[in-house]
């Protein structure tokens, strides 16, 4: 769970305009919800890690993480997620954008994580690209993070913000 993936969030909230924000942010972060009760009720187990800014993460204990992580299950998550949003708000494209609102989750994850993403479900390959792992790697996944929920909220607030002579009526200036 990061603030770059409610970047994203904030920044598919003007492509999705019917959608409420906070059903966005949720969506950016289901991967990481469904991670949780799958641990609570024991289907997936987390690794422990250490974090050292010099040396990035180190994973002490694998984890198992194939039902909420595994790109197979991002992507069937994802489809739910969109179809459930093309239940509810019946347009093709807000639901694609749910869809990618969780499937984007996957991708920042890819970026960050060491190789524990099965590409299937256990046994299956692992990847990752492993930004933690290297040496000032958690420094910079920290700045990126940072930079891509800064990045989210400006696309957010500028498309929210009527531009000056945008107003309602400024197309026709001699209105009577």
């Amino acid at each position: 769970m990061g603030p770059g993936h409610f970047g994203i969030a904030f920044a598919a909230k003007p492509a999705a305009p019917k959608v409420p924000l906070w059903v966005l942010l949720v969506a950016s972060e289901a991967l990481d919800l469904l991670c949780f009760g799958f641990v609570t009720i024991g289907i997936e187990k987390v690794g422990a890690s250490q974090t050292d800014l010099s040396w990035g993460v180190t994973v002490l204990v694998p984890a198992s993480i194939p039902w909420s992580h595994g790109l197979f299950m991002s992507a069937i998550w994802s489809a739910v997620a969109g179809g459930i949003a093309y239940l509810v708000f019946r347009e093709r494209r807000t639901s694609a954008v749910v869809g990618l609102v969780v499937f984007s989750h996957w991708i920042l994850d890819f970026i960050v994580h060491l190789p524990d993403l099965p590409l299937l479900f256990d046994g299956s390959p692992k990847v990752g690209l492993g930004l933690w792992a290297i040496g000032a790697g958690v420094v910079i996944s920290g700045i990126l993070e940072i930079a891509l929920l800064a990045g989210g909220v400006v696309l957010y607030v500028k498309k929210r913000t009527p531009r000056k002579g945008k107003g309602k009526g400024s197309d026709h200036p001699h209105q009577g």
